[in-house]
């Protein structure tokens, strides 16, 4: 056999092209409506994103409005490796008339070091839902739909892209940001949808 390795075995050389890496996390979840009321429906609820945006992330130190249907919001803190780092990314809060959808953009990660090559290179798109059946209410409750999708795709350095444990990090981090969102909307879409239209009569 021939004694080709490849250049594999050449030393001291330094590449810096990036590697292009992607990770998907789903996620589905249903919640059941109680008292939706023909009336004051949860699908007219959940049109008003900005209410939504407001329960969902509560503290307003954490999110800017950028637009009427657009929001800069900090997403929870989060470990990698020995540094803490800050998710920032503008979500946006369309009202359609399936139910609200929800996509995201523009990621940025404060807290990395420089040499991990991340800034500006970390790109993010999100596909969700809520959407209201159509059928249903009374006493059973009406069921929502809720769908989130989240790609995260990044350009890494080939010395990052090494590194063990990046890949359970990085979906670690989609993890966090699907269960941080999904966490919201569960603990608190419900019991503000009671308030809302409390309010609305």
């Amino acid at each position: 056999g021939g004694s080709m390795r490849g250049a594999g075995g050449a030393s001291g050389l330094t590449v810096t092209a990036d590697v292009r890496k992607s990770w998907k996390s789903n996620r589905s979840m249903t919640l059941t409506i109680k008292d939706d009321d023909d009336k004051y429906s949860f699908a007219s609820y959940i049109s008003d994103g900005e209410r939504i945006v407001n329960v969902t992330f509560p503290d307003a130190t954490r999110r800017e409005k950028i637009n009427p249907v657009t929001w800069r919001v900090q997403l929870l803190p989060f470990s990698f490796f020995q540094y803490r780092a800050t998710v920032f990314c503008t979500l946006k809060l369309e009202g359609m008339e399936d139910g609200l959808h929800l996509s995201a953009e523009d990621l940025t990660i404060e807290g990395l070091p420089k040499e991990l090559g991340v800034n500006g290179k970390v790109f993010i798109e999100m596909d969700g839902a809520l959407k209201p059946s159509r059928t249903g209410g009374g006493a059973a409750g009406r069921k929502v739909l809720g769908k989130i999708a989240v790609k995260l795709t990044a350009d890494v350095n080939d010395m990052v892209a090494m590194i063990p444990g990046l890949d359970d990090a990085v979906n670690f981090i989609n993890d966090t940001v699907i269960a941080n969102l999904q966490g919201s909307i569960n603990a608190t879409i419900a019991s503000d949808y009671t308030r809302w239209k409390q309010a609305q009569q």
